[in-house]
């Protein structure tokens, strides 16, 4: 498995929330953060494909939360699945940072690419705790 293939937004979404809080709470002292729309939640479409034919549809409804700000001038926004208003604001803010069309702060870079292990270890390892519980059905019919 590639540790890779997690996005910057999959990595914030998935992080510990108490880590990334107070990581936002460090930008905040270093760069002016203002809210542009504040933290809410709303309920977004969800799309998904047809395995056989290969069409888009939408699922349903999700609830999610979402904000938007603009850090040091730049844009930034902020969606994530569930109820979560104060993980929205801190992924909006880093999402004006990663996005801002200048160089990504070296302490943004090395918190997120730390989440990003902290996640690729978490799921390997629930990924092999799945695999001790799977039947081999060749071992069974040895007997």
């Amino acid at each position: 498995m590639d540790n890779n293939r997690y996005d910057n937004d999959t990595v914030l979404c998935e992080c510990d929330l108490p880590t990334l809080q107070r990581f936002v709470e460090e930008l905040e002292t270093r760069h002016e953060v203002k809210l542009v729309k504040a933290p809410g939640i709303c309920l977004t479409m969800v799309r998904a494909e047809d395995s056989l034919e290969k069409q888009e549809f939408f699922l349903g409804e999700a609830l999610t939360s979402e904000c938007e700000v603009a850090v040091d001038g730049a844009p930034g926004y902020g969606l994530c699945l569930g109820e979560e208003p104060v993980r929205a604001y801190c992924i909006a803010v880093c999402d004006a940072l990663l996005q801002g069309g200048r160089e990504v702060p070296t302490a943004l870079a090395d918190f997120v690419a730390t989440e990003r292990e902290k996640l690729f270890a978490r799921e390997t390892e629930e990924f092999n705790h799945i695999l001790r519980t799977q039947v081999d059905f060749k071992l069974m019919e040895q007997d």
